[in-house]
């Protein structure tokens, strides 16, 4: 698979430019997985860039406002993927279903265009003075330099 990474400031015309990108491979044969933020991104792409063009191949979108074969996003990418249509084509879906594939059947056939990019990972706060009870009595610290100390497993600990 590969990959198109396209840098520039909020408002520069990424998104166009991706798009015409995109185009360009499709009209050559080629395969193209364009993932976007959102539902409402992909459709104004599809309208506002694609529609517009001369295109002799289909533009898809896989996502929850979609009609599904299947009742599953993910189900239908993957079903997409194992029987791809003949020639080039543009298929759109969202940062959250492409995170979730489990895999890209020939995947080195397709061009992946990500659109803004994804968060990748999640966020969360533990309050260490609410829960310090659970963990420090297996814990020792051993005095190490100036600064700073090793936090280790006590020897009595189970």
């Amino acid at each position: 698979m590969t990959i198109h990474f396209f840098n520039a400031l909020a408002g520069a015309g990424k998104t166009r430019a991706l798009a015409l990108h995109a185009d360009r491979l499709a009209q050559r044969g080629q395969k193209v997985f364009f993932i976007q933020p959102s539902k409402l991104l992909i459709n104004k792409t599809i309208e506002d860039e694609l529609r517009k063009l001369d295109r002799r191949y289909p533009v898809k979108a896989i996502h929850g406002d979609t009609n599904l074969e299947t009742n599953s996003v993910v189900a239908d990418l993957v079903a997409h993927f194992q029987q791809p249509g003949p020639g080039g084509e543009i298929l759109f879906a969202t940062h959250a279903a492409f995170m979730r594939l489990p895999y890209i059947e020939n995947k080195g056939d397709w061009h992946l265009i990500v659109d803004e990019v994804p968060q990748v990972d999640e966020f969360e706060e533990l309050n260490l003075s609410e829960t310090h009870h659970l963990i420090t009595p297996f814990l020792t610290l051993v005095p190490d330099g100036a600064r700073y100390g090793r936090l280790l497993k006590r020897e009595d600990a189970r």
